[in-house]
């Protein structure tokens, strides 16, 4: 069969004034656009899908209404004849041009399939006016049109579906329609929009959607201007978690950006320990926890995390802390059900700007008052202002000098650090420095207040209390070392721990021993490790001290001679040898050994030492103000060794 209608009898069609009527049927004669316009409207306000299954629905309807009329005009006619009447209702409307191309029918089988093309489809060419090329078929009113049109003929649901449409760039809209039993699976995903309810409940349903999301929005902005004054208002960060917990009755954690807990809220009923809900990052074997908060930290996003191969790891809501565009720490909202998933996202949000804005206050307020500490231990070590007057601020500021006290003075060594390309070195130094006075001031209890940090000619100065109320510097040294592995890689970092002072006016000749011994310790090319004044040898307690002048002048007195010879000779093989042989106790052996040298060789050096530096390596006090010379040297780097 290959038949198309385009023709019907005038004397079926009756104009009236204000009524077509068509084989006793009345028709509306409508405009294609206003239809096209009704359909843009429809997707715009319902959704393609909602839209589609409306539409759908609706050619349904027509169908059926019209296979009704065609049967009570013709009741001894044939199915055949009847699908060949159904056509010329349609064409009437002027929606199509219909072309059959195959129909086979037969109701003792319950077996149906029919073939045809839809010319000059009215629905295609508005959609692609309205929307552009699809990527689906849009021909939804003709295709509910026929199955509502060929269900009610053969009495058995049967679906069409558009095979080829001109709406998604195709040369023709093709229809194929069967029984929903021969068309099988492949219909499932059409049958939905047919079992769907009526405009007026999809009205009602979206209605009720929308006063649902006024209602949650409502709740969140109130819940925002909540969280604002308790901020404004002064009220704690625990204060701001007890009030998220409350109102989701969820376990909440609020952690440090080193994963430390700060605070936390618990349900009443809560039995699980508060460390079950803790971020670790660290934790052996979670590697991909690792990568999704590194993920996470980068995004500056809140995200839903849940990992299906750790069940020991509790659903949760987690985001990040911003505060100056640096992450300062980490929300987390544990997930129960019965909460809703928009409202806890957004809550979460706007308890994590809450919280931002206090640590932004705090840090504010923090960065205050370690400035003005800041510039009185400024003041303090450079000797700019005068003992008496730093007494009296020390009064104002409620310090107490009189009780021990140590600096502590961290170096880095940023040569070997990571380079980050889209950072100049400025930068570089100043993320460092950044990080690791954040880790001093989280390592320092709140209850201690006189301490003081400052950044001065590229260290990091810390001068803290140390009697038995105080800090142990030497734990805060270890816990840094650590923390600078995980934080701050490839970057060596050396600490100096001055010796306790007694009163203000100690500090400043302590700061200046400790600062000397930094230098001597690079001359000496000794960094990466802790160092304690109070635990250093006898030399480096001499060198660190005020008369490194007069220590040069002793050190070039006592190797006056052999310094002029190695200057003469172009060498310092003398010096090297004499350094070594005093090293080893005067022992050939072990000197002749280290200088790679003969035995004969190593001898004859040592007749030059005698002859040269008159040197008497019987003379004990001789051999001590020789190995002292040299160490001045060493150190200042005139003899390399």
């Amino acid at each position: 069969m290959n038949q198309v209608f385009s023709s019907y009898k005038l004397p079926d069609i009756d104009f009236q004034p204000g009524q077509i009527m068509f084989k006793g049927e009345r028709f509306v004669l409508m405009n294609a656009e206003a239809l096209g316009m009704l359909s843009r409207d429809l997707i715009s306000t319902l959704g393609r899908e909602r839209a589609k299954a409306f539409l759908l629905r609706y050619g349904w309807e027509c169908g059926y209404k019209d296979s009704i009329s065609i049967k009570n005009l013709y009741p001894q006619a044939t199915i055949e004849f009847l699908h060949n009447q159904a056509p010329i209702y349609h064409m009437q409307e002027g929606v199509a041009k219909v072309q059959v191309k195959h129909l086979h029918a037969d109701l003792e089988k319950g077996s149906f399939s029919m073939v045809g093309i839809w010319h000059d489809s009215y629905e295609a060419t508005q959609h692609i006016q309205n929307f552009g090329i699809e990527n689906e078929p849009v021909c939804w009113t003709l295709v509910g049109y026929a199955s509502g049109v060929s269900t009610a003929i053969f009495g058995k649901k049967i679906i069409y579906k558009e095979v080829t449409c001109i709406g998604r760039g195709d040369d023709e809209c093709r229809y194929v329609g069967k029984t929903v039993d021969e068309w099988g699976s492949e219909i499932e995903s059409e049958l939905v929009y047919y079992n769907g309810t009526k405009i007026a409940e999809e009205l009602e349903e979206a209605h009720l959607k929308i006063k649902e999301q006024n209602k949650l929005l409502q709740q969140i902005m109130d819940t925002h201007e909540q969280l604002n004054q308790m901020v404004l208002s002064g009220r704690s960060r625990q204060d701001i978690i007890d009030m998220i917990g409350q109102l989701l009755q969820s376990p909440i954690v609020f952690q440090d950006k080193y994963f430390r807990l700060l605070n936390s809220w618990l349900p009443p009923t809560e039995n699980t320990p508060i460390d079950q809900y803790l971020l670790d990052p660290m934790k052996k074997g979670f590697s991909e926890l690792q990568m999704t908060l590194s993920r996470l930290t980068q995004e500056k996003q809140a995200e839903d995390l849940a990992f299906s191969d750790r069940p020991d790891f509790p659903k949760r809501t987690v985001v990040p802390i911003i505060v100056n565009d640096d992450v300062m720490g980490y929300l987390s909202v544990i997930h129960v059900d019965g909460t809703d998933q928009e409202m806890r996202r957004m809550i979460t949000e706007r308890a994590a700007q809450a919280l931002a804005f206090d640590l932004l206050k705090e840090i504010t307020a923090l960065n205050t008052e370690n400035k003005l500490k800041g510039d009185f231990l400024d003041e303090l070590v450079s000797g700019s202002s005068s003992l008496g007057s730093l007494e009296k601020r020390v009064n104002y500021m409620g310090f107490d000098f009189h009780k021990a006290h140590r600096f502590m003075i961290i170096q880095l060594d940023e040569s070997s650090a990571q380079r980050n390309p889209a950072k100049n070195e400025y930068e570089l130094r100043m993320d460092l420095r950044k990080e690791l006075i954040n880790i001093v001031r989280y390592q320092i209890p709140p209850s201690i207040k006189d301490v003081l940090i400052v950044e001065r000619r590229g260290k990091i100065i810390l001068l803290a209390p140390t009697h038995s109320n105080g800090l142990n510097l030497m734990e805060i040294g270890k816990t840094l070392q650590k923390r600078k592995k995980d934080l701050l890689k490839n970057v060596r970092m050396s600490i100096f721990i001055s010796r306790e002072s007694s009163h203000i006016s100690e500090l400043k000749p302590l700061f200046e021993e400790c600062t000397n011994t930094i230098d001597i310790m690079a001359r000496l090319k000794r960094a990466g490790e802790i160092y304690n004044v109070e635990d250093m040898n006898l030399f480096d307690l001499l060198y660190a001290g005020r008369e490194q002048d007069k220590l040069h002048q002793f050190a070039n007195q006592t190797l006056e001679k052999l310094l002029e010879y190695e200057e003469d000779s172009g060498g310092n093989n003398l010096l090297l040898t004499l350094h070594v042989f005093l090293a080893n106790d005067c022992n050939l052996q072990k000197s002749a050994k280290d200088l790679n040298v003969s035995l004969s060789g190593l001898k004859y050096r040592i007749q030059r030492l005698k002859d040269i530096g008159e040197i008497d390596f019987n003379d004990g006090d001789q051999k001590f103000n020789l190995q002292l010379a040299l160490r001045v040297l060493i150190a200042n780097g005139m003899i390399h060794v």
